[in-house]
């Protein structure tokens, strides 16, 4: 079907519009694109400035931490009276060979049956780990 004079006029004016519209949007794809990338790279450095001063941050308060507990018993619940006994009960017991349940089930047994009076040295180095526990 042949275009009519006028018809034909125009449509070379449509393509030239379309094209230069497609290029407009090209541009401002690009320009988002770009904008996307600042944005991203920006947040970024500021994660990494955060961390950085977070790590900083950490570092100083384990010096300081360590300067205070230097001297203090290392574990977070320091050991009772019992546990203090058993530790050199069980090295005496292991001399004899007992097994570990064993060792456990005298240890108890001992502990039960002693005096208080016996028991007072333990409870005395109990107190000594904890009141340096609590400085912490």
């Amino acid at each position: 079907m042949p275009l009519s004079g006028l018809d034909g006029r125009w449509w070379p004016w449509r393509r030239k519009k379309k094209e230069a519209y497609q290029e407009v949007v090209k541009q401002e794809n690009r320009e988002k694109e770009a904008m996307k990338l600042l944005e991203k790279e920006q947040m970024q450095k500021t994660a990494m400035e955060l961390l950085e001063q977070y790590l900083q941050f950490q570092q100083e308060v384990e010096k300081e931490g360590k300067k205070e507990r230097e001297g203090c018993f290392e574990a977070k619940h320091p050991m009772s009276a019992f546990f203090l006994f058993s530790k050199e009960r069980r090295e005496a017991l292991l001399q004899e060979k007992e097994t570990i349940l064993e060792i456990s089930k005298i240890a108890g047994e001992e502990w039960k049956n002693m005096a208080e009076e016996q028991k007072a040295p333990y409870e005395e180095e109990q107190n000594g780990i904890f009141s340096c526990a609590s400085s912490i």
